[in-house]
């Protein structure tokens, strides 16, 4: 469906159309007003931690508002520009990269970013338990003088620009500012525009403006609070009823209500993202590659975007989502055949079926919905399935320990560069077993590293291709659909814009009284 040209003509127009309202939402030039409005926003994902090290899509979006990187993504997503970086060099043999910071920013406590800030905190985050792997080409992290950082790679890295963009090699103080790091990530001190007021775990988290940002006139709110309010319906009441200001992810079928509803603004944003139906390969029946093809041919994706995403979503084809760099549009993947389906499940042992049990999040519309589509599919080829329902952070935790069979989980890329996804979901390095799959395949894995390590856009393509049609031919996963990111808010904000990164700059939001 994705590679129709009547789908492309379709994406085309969107991007036109988002281009639009871009122009329109965003701010023209800042203004030199104090800060005014408090912003609420409620979500289904509980703040979890300030460490960058550790976050998840639950603490990103707020972490992003306190720290910042040596570089970020374009408003549009689709490229790196700099931001606590103004410049860069290179040696002729690609392996020394030298930054020149800018020398207008402060933390949010007055103290003026140093190259000792970053040096700090990119040897952490290059020896950091869950987001390290993004730096494993670093070799060394100089600073000859406070405005200059010399990074020196192992061998030439493609995706370093990238990859300094992301969350995970944001700039904190230089040894926690004197303080422990428990200490300090109870309360942060970044360069970024709000600063922390307080943390209630369950409940909330606020920040406030940062007034010694070093972008003049930002940021136009006073506070912003992300309130924990797991159930969809509640989420919607508050935001219809005046108690929130945006609403995070409401469900696709809640969309046309809400777009008729009075002073409510709908956004449907283009997302570099991905839906998959993950499988744990340490469970018997799903080690085998046969079972696993089997349940990827049963799903019906275009049924999953029309009923659980009102026809807003495209059925996935790859383990990378469309827009993102080196994606292939022609990788087949496992397509809805209930035929193929019966077949492969005839070549395992299981052929007489099997029961498995799928675990999704408790009072999410979304995981309920394609949950049921699932079990009915995979009823019709033998399949049992039963569905365990776990509150967010419990599901995520059972993901990881991997104490499950199936279960739905989501990617939103953080970085232009495949880079991130494809070491964290399939090679050892990413420290995941394969996005907690136990899934390894050298061949996938050599791929990978050959496509990092070279910077010729070709050879980077031919590899990342290969990638793409091995994961989908192994059905390591099964590739549901590629969603949009969905957001709502009242006509009182404007500003508000989520790019297909998966990131929004509350510095550009405003707020009328």
């Amino acid at each position: 469906m994705v590679t129709s040209k009547k789908s492309r003509r379709a994406l085309a127009l969107a991007a036109v159309v988002v281009g639009s309202l871009v122009a329109s939402i965003l701010p023209a030039s800042a203004d030199n007003a104090a800060p005014k409005g408090d912003l609420v926003l409620v979500r289904n994902q509980d703040f979890a931690t300030f460490d960058p090290d550790l976050a998840q899509n639950d603490s990103i979006f707020p972490q992003q508002q306190i720290y910042e990187g040596l570089y970020r993504a374009s408003t549009d997503g689709t490229k790196i520009e700099p931001w606590l970086a103004k410049s860069y060099t290179t040696s002729a043999n690609g392996l020394t990269w030298t930054f020149k910071l800018r020398t207008d920013v402060k933390f949010s406590d007055g103290t003026p970013l140093t190259s000792g800030d970053v040096k700090f905190s990119i040897d952490r985050a290059t020896k950091g338990d869950g987001w390290g792997f993004l730096n494993t080409a670093i070799a060394s992290v100089d600073a000859p003088a406070a405005d200059t950082v010399v990074i020196t790679t192992k061998f030439k890295w493609a995706p370093l620009l990238a990859d300094l963009a992301s969350f995970s090699n944001s700039i904190m103080k230089k040894d926690f500012g004197g303080v422990t790091a428990a200490e300090y990530f109870k309360a942060p001190i970044g360069t970024g525009p709000f600063m922390f007021d307080h943390w209630t775990p369950g409940t909330e988290l606020k920040l406030v403006a940062n007034k010694k940002y070093w972008q003049p006139g930002k940021p136009y709110l006073n506070s912003v609070t992300w309130k924990y309010v797991v159930d969809d319906n509640t989420r919607e009441f508050m935001l219809k009823g005046g108690q929130a200001d945006i609403n995070e992810e409401p469900p696709a079928a809640t969309i046309k209500s809400l777009q008729a509803s009075p002073n409510i603004k709908v956004g449907i944003f283009p997302a570099a993202a991905s839906n998959f139906l993950a499988f744990n390969h340490k469970v018997p029946a799903l080690s085998d590659v046969h079972v696993r093809r089997a349940i990827s041919y049963a799903i019906d994706r275009a049924a999953i975007s029309k009923v659980v995403f009102s026809g807003l979503a495209t059925p996935s084809n790859s383990f990378l989502a469309p827009g993102v760099q080196f994606y292939d549009k022609t990788t087949p993947g496992q397509q809805f055949d209930l035929k193929k389906a019966a077949a492969e499940l005839k070549m395992s042992k299981y052929a007489k079926g099997l029961k498995l049990d799928l675990l999704i999040r408790g009072g999410n519309k979304t995981h309920e919905a394609t949950a049921s589509i699932v079990q009915a599919a995979l009823k019709k080829i033998g399949v049992t399935m039963t569905i365990t329902a776990q509150e967010p952070s419990v599901q995520r935790a059972t993901q990881k320990k991997m104490e499950y069979q199936m279960t739905l989980t989501a990617w939103t890329m953080d970085i232009v560069d495949p880079d991130e996804l494809l070491t964290f979901g399939l090679t050892p390095d990413g420290g995941t077993h394969a996005y907690f799959t136990n899934y390894n395949n050298a061949a996938v894995n050599a791929a990978v590293v050959k496509g990092q390590t070279n910077v010729d856009p070709k050879v980077r393509q031919a590899a990342y291709s290969f990638v793409q049609k091995q994961t989908a031919e192994d059905a390591f996963m099964a590739f549901t659909v590629n969603p949009p990111y969905l957001y709502a808010w009242t006509n009182k904000i404007t500003g508000f814009y989520v790019n297909p990164l998966y990131t929004y700059r509350m510095e550009d939001v405003k707020k009328a009284s």
